[in-house]
């Protein structure tokens, strides 16, 4: 079941990846980068359909790296490369569904979700990707350098191809699908865990589950100065309690030292919704 319901996300992901490039993207001129920027710009020179290229790359290339990216990878992402294809030529009827400047901003949220649900259930869209991969393994050669550099040469081809306008248009469709893509990846659940030295741990971490009932962690450790032991109080807070947390910390103790973080898919229940406020006094 747990198998199935991947696959059916796999598929959710590709199909809005073919809709994003089939209705948005290319009626438009705009391309995203690596090699579905290449298969849009190959169909507007030559008129080849824009599926053809983009299985004719992503395929030798999968083949090229499957050692680096492991058989489960490549499986998942040849589902994910036959479900975009069926999904481009089915969407290749539909018009257009905008020809507003506002596609930059659509067209990178819905290409951005596409991709990201794909690589967060094991798949992968763009040949680039892997090809960062293979050079990372076998020339160490970071993988967000390779990117940059094959993605700085094909949008200077696209403001060839189309206009500069359009170019930089597409520069930001590929900034808007980035953090998309990292935005699915990190999920929606973000927190912020928090480290706390205080020269009143007990005092401080009393006073933190009273005013704010979060669950509160004693971490044990040892001052580089003086060598003495010390409790190092930690836990974990939304974005919106963070500023309280603050205010209550340094009531408790004004020379307390804070350090937080941000977190991402943080789980567990916060007692702060489901618990009444206890009484100090008690």
């Amino acid at each position: 079941m747990k198998k199935f319901v991947e696959y059916v996300f796999l598929t959710l992901g590709a199909s809005i990846v073919a809709m994003g490039l089939e209705t948005m993207l290319a009626p438009n001129g705009l391309v995203d980068g690596g090699v579905t920027a290449l298969s849009i710009m190959a169909n507007a020179l030559w008129g080849i359909p824009i599926y053809v290229v983009f299985l004719g790359l992503n395929i030798p290339i999968l083949i090229f790296t499957a050692k680096e990216v492991g058989k489960t990878f490549v499986i998942r992402t040849l589902y994910a490369n036959i479900i975009t294809t069926v999904g481009l030529v089915l969407f290749k009827s539909i018009p257009p569904i905008t020809k507003s400047v506002l596609i930059v901003l659509y067209g990178g949220v819905i290409l951005g979700v596409g991709i990201g649900i794909v690589v967060k259930f094991g798949g992968a869209i763009d040949g680039t990707e892997m090809l960062s991969i293979w050079f990372n393994q076998h020339y160490r050669f970071p993988i967000a350098s390779f990117l940059l550099v094959v993605n700085a040469f094909i949008f200077t081809i696209a403001a060839v191809v189309y206009t500069l306008e359009q170019a930089m248009l597409s520069l930001a469709v590929f900034y808007i699908v980035t953090k998309m893509i990292n935005y699915v990846l990190d999920g929606l659940n973000h927190g912020k865990s928090v480290m706390i030295i205080s020269e009143k741990p007990d005092e401080v971490g009393d006073s933190i589950i009273s005013h704010l009932n979060i669950s509160i962690t004693f971490l044990y450790g040892e001052g580089g100065f003086l060598g003495e032991r010390k409790k190092v109080i930690y836990c974990i807070t939304n974005r919106f309690l963070f500023s309280k947390l603050k205010s209550v910390v340094l009531a408790a103790d004004p020379s307390a030292i804070m350090e937080a973080s941000y977190v991402c898919e943080t789980s567990g229940i916060d007692r702060s919704l489901i618990l009444p406020k206890a009484n100090p006094s008690k």
